[in-house]
């Protein structure tokens, strides 16, 4: 048998009681750790859905129509855009769905009469507002849906090419 030298024999471990109290000051810190994270987590998880709940609430209240809705034969689109609901709408913007399945999506902006298309959407409508409208959306008279969306997802407006009178 071999013998261990002198420097294995004196090596030793912790105590025991050592390792215990270790063991359990690991154990509070992670707990404490989770703890605040969790805390943390649910507060933001709070106030996101407050805050979706409150605009689902509020856009619930929206609505928006076009009507008199005419197509000339110079590619121009007209008509007039309607807020139905009892809140104030924006983002407004025009999509052309045609035939062949490809889009046009057109920005709106307005000022006090009229909204015209743009970059950037600073459309806004307050409650039983109507803006008029007109632009090319060329494509020679292809088209098949016209739809109007806002800031609120249920406030859209669709209307099909049958609904376009020509002009």
């Amino acid at each position: 048998m071999f013998k261990l030298s002198g420097v294995v024999q004196a090596m030793k471990g912790i105590s025991p009681l050592i390792a215990t109290v270790l063991l359990i000051a690991f154990t509070v810190a992670v707990g404490g750790i989770l703890s605040v994270w969790l805390t943390t987590y649910s507060r933001t998880s709070i106030d996101i859905i407050g805050t979706q709940s409150n605009t689902q609430l509020t856009c619930s209240y929206g609505g928006i129509s076009l009507d008199t809705l005419k197509y000339s034969g110079s590619q121009y689109l007209s008509g007039n855009i309607r807020n139905t609901g009892l809140v104030g709408l924006g983002n407004l913007s025009l999509t052309v769905i045609w035939q062949n399945a490809s889009t046009l999506a057109n920005q709106l902006c307005t000022n006090s009469t009229s909204a015209f298309t743009c970059s950037i959407s600073n459309a806004s409508m307050v409650t039983n507002n109507i803006q008029s409208f007109n632009f090319s959306i060329g494509g020679g008279g292809n088209y098949q849906t016209v739809r109007l969306s806002t800031n609120c997802t249920n406030a859209f407006a669709t209307a099909s090419s049958s609904d376009v009178t020509l002009g």
